[in-house]
């Protein structure tokens, strides 16, 4: 056993940090060997191929689209194991069963018996060659779920999927949410590479792939792929589709026309004309899977009562705080909506973009319903933040600036009347500093 909660997380990374300095940077296909989870998986008398597990990749929404399905999953009965990445403040985030996160002790007691497999794999390997944090993760979530005993899980993958870790863990169902430019440093410099990077996911024996709003170029590498590996393909707008949407202070009502049924008037506590499509997804899936419509009443409850923090997260203060991990013009413009959707009589907004990403899209796009910014940076000693960050945000409205969360709120709300919005804005990291700030609790889902 390990001796403490902070010794397994840093096994966990362990490899990956002992290869860091022989390894060459390049994109996953030239420096990830997803085999070696395999290997692992196999040496563990392959948990995973006893359990139905739906995966999951995508840009954007993969990680409302896994809490959706494995609600809406809840909903019917079933016991649902959950995986997904990264944590925001506690690492057992990664890992639940029904909502609720691994125990510390459950976590440590599972990584000490994968510990000597894992030891005696990589005492084979060459300096460059490692086990990825997330792919031994995922290798732990799979022997918790077999014993938990759980019906079903929801896998989310990493950033890609034919070179991911994750991806190589069996599933029965395969999900897809929108497709975009991203990671070009690792899955390919054009959304052609994104596109057939993600379509990994798509593998011989399937029972389904079930894909959300994709531009025609994506669509059709999605397709092919799904032809050649002789899968089922399922598309958004196609073989079901959202009828109607309008979004509220405090929720997205929306119509949608999936496989077996049509759920009229579903109400979604997730936020965003956005979350109306992952709810399709969601349902259009766990229809393929048991091949009838889900029980609309339990359906329904649990639609309303469900929450994502960092997606659209609203909290209920004076003023009212509202938290989003947007870093681009496309999330922003759906976060423009929900901000509209509330109305205020000042709004403000903290943003915390890396550099890498569209911070000047993100100003530009929330300028359209925020009077002012307040540029931060996120306590992620990892992340760089841009220098003219204020400079680009000032461009566009007044700009004020922050070298923390913490800074950078008390200083809104000091700027702002009762009825006023701050809006907090930007990567996970930031997401994971509000959290922290407002004290939410994040290990067990019902709480949201």
């Amino acid at each position: 056993m390990f001796p403490s909660f902070y010794d397994a997380v840093s096994y966990v990374f362990s490899s990956y940090s002992k290869s860091k300095p022989y390894r060459q940077k390049g994109l996953d296909k030239d420096t990830r060997n997803p085999a070696h989870t395999r290997m692992l998986l196999d040496a563990l008398q392959a948990p995973d191929r006893d359990q139905t597990n739906i995966k999951v990749t995508g840009s954007k929404g993969k990680g409302s689209t896994a809490r959706l399905l494995a609600g809406f999953l809840q909903s019917q009965g079933l016991k649902v194991g959950l995986f997904t990445s990264p944590h925001l403040i506690d690492f057992t985030e990664r890992i639940r069963v029904n909502g609720m996160a691994i125990s510390e002790s459950d976590f440590m007691r599972l990584l000490s018996y994968v510990k000597p497999h894992l030891d005696a794999i990589q005492s084979a390997f060459k300096p460059h060659e490692y086990f990825g944090p997330v792919g031994v993760t995922a290798v732990v979530s799979s022997l918790y779920f077999k014993e938990q005993t759980t019906d079903v899980n929801v896998i989310e993958l990493g950033r890609g999927a034919r070179y991911d870790d994750v991806n190589v863990m069996s599933g029965q169902l395969a999900v897809i949410t929108p497709i975009h430019l991203e990671h070009a440093d690792y899955l390919g410099p054009t959304l052609k590479d994104i596109a057939y990077n993600k379509a990994g996911i798509i593998t011989p024996g399937l029972k389904g792939v079930i894909i959300g709003a994709q531009s025609l170029e994506v669509a059709a590498i999605l397709r092919e792929e799904a032809e050649r590996c002789k899968v089922p393909l399922f598309a958004l707008g196609d073989d079901f589709s959202v009828l109607d949407t309008r979004v509220t202070k405090n929720s997205t009502l929306c119509t949608i026309d999936s496989l077996y049924s049509r759920y009229d008037d579903l109400l979604l506590g997730m936020i965003g004309r956005h979350q109306a499509d992952n709810a399709a997804v969601a349902l259009a899936t766990i229809e393929a899977l048991t091949r009838k419509a889900l029980d609309h009443r339990a359906a329904y409850k649990s639609a309303a009562s469900m929450k994502w923090i960092g997606r659209g997260y609203l909290l209920n203060r004076k003023p009212l705080v509202l938290i989003d991990g947007a870093i681009n013009r496309e999330s922003a413009s759906y976060l423009v909506e929900q901000i509209r959707s509330i109305g205020s009589s000042k709004a403000i907004s903290v943003v915390g973009v890396p550099e890498d990403k569209d911070y000047g899209g993100m100003y530009e796009v929330l300028s359209e319903v925020v009077d002012e910014f307040i540029v931060t940076v996120a306590s992620n000693p990892h992340l760089k933040f841009p220098s003219d960050g204020r400079e680009k945000a000032s461009t566009w409205r007044p700009s004020l600036k922050a070298e923390s969360l913490q800074e950078a709120v008390e200083l809104a709300e000091s700027l702002l009347p009762e009825d006023g919005l701050l809006i907090i804005a930007g990567t996970q990291s930031l997401v994971a500093d509000a959290v922290r700030y407002y004290a939410l609790e994040t290990r067990d889902l019902s709480s949201f």
